[in-house]
């Protein structure tokens, strides 16, 4: 099952993402930068909270449960991190239920107006790291405008560190 070494992927890149904003001072990070989200604080809450949508809201079917974040309430880096393992802590209960089944299992997207959409689980979980990763070359982008140089992790490598090498 490709797609959970792609979720824990996601979440070692989400934390040296993490690891080079907690370098900067508060003020750059919550500093406007016309980018997706206001800042880069609210880039990085955003693809957390996508992971938390997913895995909480959509796939057990409580997507009309969900209530958004006020990302100014998040007022230092610490907030940042303990909303981050809190995700990825729930993330990783759900990815020990997998199984083949599961990810072949289809689950209803209310997407507003429209007719509701059937998907994958797995479909759902890959569109759910794809989505980050989105962000994670914003957040890139912003950093190397600041002279930064962003992390960088690519699959391969990670993947290695885990033992797999198909």
């Amino acid at each position: 099952m490709v797609v959970r070494e792609l979720v824990r992927y996601n979440h070692r890149a989400r934390l040296l993402y993490f690891e080079a904003l907690r370098t900067l001072p508060w003020n750059e990070v919550v500093g406007f930068r016309g980018a997706s989200f206001d800042s880069m604080r609210d880039i990085f809450l955003h693809l957390t909270v996508v992971e938390d949508r997913w895995i909480n809201y959509i796939l057990p079917g409580r997507f009309r449960d969900w209530i958004d974040l006020i990302f100014d309430e998040f007022k230092d880096f610490e907030a940042l991190r303990l909303f981050m393992l809190r995700v990825e802590a729930m993330t990783e209960v759900y990815l020990e239920k997998l199984t083949p089944e599961l990810l072949e299992s289809e689950v209803v997207i209310p997407w507003g107006d429209t007719p509701d959409t059937r998907i994958s689980v797995e479909t759902a979980l890959t569109h759910m790291v794809t989505e980050d990763l989105i962000h994670y070359g914003e957040l890139s982008d912003i950093l190397w405008q600041m002279d930064v140089e962003p992390p960088y992790l690519a699959f391969w490598r990670f993947n290695y560190s885990l033992g797999h090498v198909s």
